[in-house]
């Protein structure tokens, strides 16, 4: 068989298989594609096998976002490639990412911080909401004004999971939940609405960030990592672990699976987690003791 895998590429990218993609698939994996036929392409299809194709892998594991995203799109361009012919094997088989374990990179508290301040104004919301309650973006669209309720004077928001059908009720701290109050309310209603008015799909949502990302010169950070919306989950367990909450506590919080978590957790710093779990020591040990002393005086009195 003759031909380079730039060709393989190129055919994939024009072909009706590529064109029935989601609009934010056919972004990222169009991007993936793109660099691979530059690190890649000049080999024959003939010599392309699974280890040149893991050397390139390996060649973005500082960026595991990215890696995950290449190997995604390979993989789609291997299965519509080989059964029409246009290659003549497998070349991902065994193939492996940083991310292969399950899960997202997380963001971090500045690149949190950036986005909310400096991406357009919707997908600011969207992002505080993601990293205030732990839901998957397919949640964060469907997230209604009348879903808010109030239990014994908190703030919160009822989510029915879209993806394991779970019903929640999500408790907001009182700093998001004045930033709530702050939020525009129009219809038809819905706590983050697309600029045109109308309510996000999911799709519509990555495809919305992914471009204000690698457009915005604000968000430099977070096109360098390519960071998507779904690592702000993973963002919001690792905050928690770092205020020292177990797996159970995060699980029925945010309402996602203790395996998840687990995966999740291995984000957080250890060591500023030890000293978040020794200044909470010190601070229980403080308080017992200001028990005592109280319980002391009122004794001798």
């Amino acid at each position: 068989m003759d031909g380079s895998f730039s060709d393989v590429i190129r055919k994939y990218l024009t072909s009706p298989a590529f064109d029935e993609r989601e609009p934010a698939t056919q972004y990222n994996y169009r991007r993936a594609l793109t660099d691979a036929e530059v690190g890649l392409g000049f080999l024959s299809v003939e010599v392309i096998k699974p280890k040149l194709v893991q050397e390139y892998l390996d060649g973005w594991a500082h960026l595991p976002g990215k890696q995950a995203v290449a190997k995604g799109a390979l993989l789609a361009l291997q299965k519509w490639a080989v059964v029409r012919g246009h290659l003549p094997f497998p070349i991902m088989t065994g193939t492996q990412t940083v991310g292969s374990d399950g899960g997202h990179e997380p963001w971090s508290d500045a690149e949190i911080e950036t986005a909310i301040a400096h991406a357009r104004p919707d997908l600011g919301r969207a992002i505080a909401l993601a990293i205030n309650t732990g839901q998957r973006g397919s949640d964060i669209v469907k997230m209604r004004w009348s879903d808010i309720e109030e239990q014994e004077g908190r703030q919160g928001i009822n989510v029915t999971q879209k993806k394991t059908g779970k019903q929640l009720w999500i408790p907001f701290t009182s700093d998001f939940s004045g930033e709530v109050a702050q939020w525009e309310k129009r219809p038809p209603f819905y706590l983050v609405l697309a600029p045109d008015g109308v309510q996000f799909t999911r799709n519509r949502l990555s495809h919305d960030w992914t471009k204000e990302r690698d457009s915005n010169p604000e968000l430099a950070s977070h096109k360098e990592r390519g960071l998507v919306l779904h690592g702000l989950r993973a963002s919001t367990v690792v905050r928690l672990r770092k205020l020292v909450f177990n797996e159970l506590e995060i699980s029925n919080f945010i309402g996602m699976s203790l395996p998840m978590v687990v995966r999740y957790s291995r984000f957080a710093n250890q060591k500023k987690m030890a000293l978040a779990t020794v200044e909470r020591l010190e601070n229980y040990r403080g308080q017992a003791e200001k028990r005592k002393q109280t319980f002391g005086e009122r004794s001798a009195r």
